[in-house]
């Protein structure tokens, strides 16, 4: 996966923030081989990016910048149902790149952070909004890909996909808690995902249906599948990566052994 790092609110000046975000980016490089961009922002922001490109190899580099450019993003992760989402923008948008990760943007516009509601996939990102002078970070509703906040001697606030990106830049540092957004009017950590099952107490009970079981097993190995370059499935000869391997090569054309 990629991996980003953003600095907000830093006292330094723009060369020593670029040097400062640089090279907590390099510390997180091996996440993103293909290639890192950053961009030094007014008010002591930096948002830095490695990319590890899977979805539009050619022009989804990051971070990723509104029409406008009022809004910067950087984002690990990949967002499942890009498609749709692109199809119930009510406002049209003209999309720069092929990115699955673009669409955050106008669904911030149109809906503020209840778009997040609305994601299907694996993300941790991080957004400034330069129009109304706010930034918000925030990590899927299970925590699958890493992210870390910290705050340095001169009350900045930093993330990193990675702790070690953070330990000489932040006085102290912790995890970031998944299914939650940070948003820098508050600087408080607000819950998005809550699931009916979190209720403290709540046992769920669903009867049991083979075919149903094996459609949503089916449509979850799928959607991962999404890719525009080769991937692979590696076997360890138990019974989830083999069954996770029969559904995957079901639904591609071309199987190659390693």
């Amino acid at each position: 996966m990629c991996g980003i790092v953003a600095i907000y609110a830093s006292m330094l000046n723009n060369d020593d923030l670029r040097k400062a975000i640089l090279d907590a980016g390099k510390k997180i490089r091996h996440r993103g081989p293909d290639w890192n961009g950053v961009r030094i922002l007014p008010k002591g922001i930096a948002i830095e990016h490695e990319r590890l490109a899977i979805i539009d190899p050619e022009s989804g580099a990051q971070p990723l910048v509104s029409n406008d450019g009022t809004i910067t993003l950087a984002v690990n992760g990949e967002v499942y149902n890009y498609k749709e989402l692109m199809a119930t923008l009510q406002t049209p948008y003209t999309f720069k790149t092929k990115s699955d990760c673009e669409v955050i943007i106008p669904l911030y516009k149109q809906h503020g952070t209840a778009f997040l509601r609305h994601l299907r996939g694996m993300f941790s990102f991080v957004l400034y909004d330069s129009a109304k002078d706010v930034l918000i970070a925030a990590r899927d509703h299970m925590g699958i890909t890493p992210l870390y906040y910290g705050y340095g001697a001169d009350g900045s606030v930093w993330f990193a996909s990675e702790m070690k990106a953070l330990e000489h830049g932040c006085v102290r540092f912790d995890l970031f808690p998944p299914g939650h957004v940070f948003t820098s009017t508050t600087g408080e950590f607000t819950r998005w995902y809550t699931p009916g099952w979190m209720e403290p107490g709540h046992i769920g009970t669903v009867p049991l249906n083979l075919a149903t079981l094996r459609e949503a097993f089916e449509t979850a190995v799928t959607k991962r599948m999404m890719s525009d370059v080769p991937w692979g499935v590696l076997l360890s000869g138990g019974l989830d990566s083999s069954l996770v391997a029969s559904i995957a090569s079901r639904h591609q054309k071309k199987l190659f052994a390693a």
